[in-house]
């Protein structure tokens, strides 16, 4: 969680002609989320507590003191408040308004520079709790993020007959290469569709755009050899990590706000490919996904660039599961 800088009490003498003192008790709701975001509270002493309501259960994100502030984000951003806050104990606290704050702000460069370094940590860790999957991706712990669809597909599952497909026909023959186009060739990421027998790949010869591929095609080696030339695995990173630190070098990258200069910073610089194994496991485990009973796999993507697994099931239900909880997911879903 966000550290909060704690200002001086010469920040709160300057801070007191913008302000106006409000009291709370102990218990007291200072605003609720969803509310309208109407001022920017400075704690003068007591403590606050900032947190989500979840049902009938709460989940506390800060616990704030005399010297820290409250509230800013969605007064800058102009959005409703996204927690909640109350006062633990008896509190004092300096409001700022809309137009005060930003005088304050004009006028005091220690307590802008301190609000301005919060709004980019803020929205740090705003990306964070957003994300689907964290931008840091690899190495996710015990990451299964499951999307529901629609419900009527749902309900309607156990009833639709299940068809062999060109995919299936072929299956025994295709595993083999498709490790073979991600562990030996220039092919970084594969979409397998049961249904529709549909083939992408994704190479580094072209990075930003798939190619489809019919499955008897695939499985000729002297069709591989043509469209997809030979790359080992380390070298296949190592092209990889170039790209993404010419990102990094790019104008593009330096303009970016520092919140996501920080993130993908880090990512660009931490980034490590799946390891090989995982990517034949994987693989060698599309059977068991399609056999399941009644629930059966539709399509699947597979990539060495993020430890994330992107599976579609007939329920339309989408599960995203990193590499090494792969197995685990298998244990609990045949």
């Amino acid at each position: 969680m966000t550290a909060r800088a704690e200002l001086s009490p010469n920040d709160f003498e300057q801070i007191r002609p913008y302000s106006v003192v409000q009291e709370y008790q102990t218990g007291d709701c200072i605003f609720s989320e969803g509310d309208d975001a109407t001022y920017v509270y400075f704690i003068q002493s007591g403590k606050v507590s900032i947190f989500f309501q979840k049902f009938t259960a709460t989940d506390e994100i800060h616990t704030l003191g005399p010297g820290e502030y409250f509230g800013e984000m969605g007064l800058i951003l102009g959005e409703k408040r996204n927690a909640s806050a109350h006062a633990l104990e008896q509190t004092t606290l300096l409001s700022v308004g809309k137009l005060e704050f930003n005088d304050l702000l004009q006028t005091n460069s220690n307590i802008c520079e301190q609000i301005n370094k919060l709004v980019a940590d803020r929205n740090e860790e705003l990306i964070m709790r957003e994300t689907l999957i964290s931008s840091a991706g690899i190495d996710a712990n015990h990451l299964h993020v499951s999307i529901k669809g629609d419900p009527s597909l749902r309900e309607t599952a156990l009833f639709r007959e299940r068809y062999e497909s060109v995919v299936d026909k072929n299956l025994p023959e295709l595993l083999p290469c498709l490790e073979d186009l991600l562990l030996n060739r220039c092919v970084y990421q594969v979409f397998i569709g049961f249904n529709s027998g549909e083939i992408r790949t994704t190479s580094l010869l072209n990075p930003f755009c798939d190619e489809i591929h019919q499955i008897r095609k695939l499985l000729d080696e002297s069709y591989r050899h043509r469209h997809f030339p030979a790359v080992e695995y380390v070298q296949k990173a190592e092209i990889i990590k170039q790209l993404y630190q010419n990102v990094k070098s790019s104008s593009l990258f330096e303009g970016l706000p520092g919140y996501l200069h920080k993130i993908w910073g880090t990512y660009y610089d931490e980034w490590k490919p799946v390891p090989p194994d995982e990517i034949s496991k994987t693989i060698y485990n599309l059977p068991n996904l399609r056999s399941i009973e009644n629930y059966y796999l539709r399509n699947i993507t597979i990539g060495i660039v993020r430890d994330a697994i992107h599976m579609q099931f007939n329920c339309d239900g989408t599960h995203i599961v990193s590499t090494s909880d792969y197995q685990r997911f298998l244990e609990e879903n045949l």
